[in-house]
């Protein structure tokens, strides 16, 4: 049994005392690990589920496209407990979203943000191509990021950048960031590869 130890350790203990910048190495490395078919964090066990009945300390704060493909435990390879997602189509952050994304940060101490756009985003094409009257509010937050002439790449990645600007800017968050407490960076999922571009 004491052998085995260490192995609950790595696979149950919470992430703390991170770095913004060794926060990212690690989604980083857990992309590295999805696209390659070495995945870590596979199991999603009552065991696991188990060790979290305690609480969380997420260490990373991600905030996804609601889009069905896009499931960041999954695409950065980490298990149940280190990361506090928040997903609305077209990644954007209105004042729900944005209370969702200060309280982690505050109360987790999670010190790293991704805004996650990723390829084919429906809610940035609809945007780009006049149709998104079923999503007024959603395409209020996107269109003022999108230039004209943009294709959809070019759209859906500079909405990210959009929004990482637009968080960088919150006072609440600029505290944290002016303290190296935490970062914020964009990434762009490429359905077709599993990728994750840093932006």
């Amino acid at each position: 049994m004491k052998y085995f130890l260490p192995i609950l350790f790595i696979f149950f203990a919470p992430i703390v005392g991170l770095t913004p910048t060794e926060s990212l190495q690690i989604l980083v490395d857990g992309n590295n690990r999805y696209v390659t078919n070495k995945l870590l964090f596979a199991d999603h066990s009552s065991d696991k589920r188990l060790a979290l009945i305690g609480g969380q300390k997420p260490f990373g704060i991600i905030l996804s496209c609601s889009d069905s493909r896009v499931i960041p435990e999954i695409v950065f390879d980490q298990s149940a407990g280190n990361l506090f997602v928040v997903r609305i189509a077209g990644n954007v952050a209105g004042s729900v979203e944005l209370e969702s994304i200060e309280f982690a940060a505050k109360v987790f101490e999670s010190s790293i943000i991704v805004v996650l756009g990723h390829e084919s985003c429906g809610a940035v094409r609809a945007v780009l191509n006049n149709k998104a009257k079923d999503i007024p509010a959603i395409a209020a937050l996107i269109k003022p990021a999108l230039r004209k002439g943009d294709n959809l790449e070019s759209a859906i990645k500079q909405n990210v950048v959009s929004t990482v600007a637009s968080l960088k800017n919150n006072a609440d968050l600029k505290k944290l960031l002016d303290e190296k407490k935490l970062d914020i960076v964009g990434g762009y999922y490429k359905i077709k590869t599993g990728k994750i571009e840093i932006l």
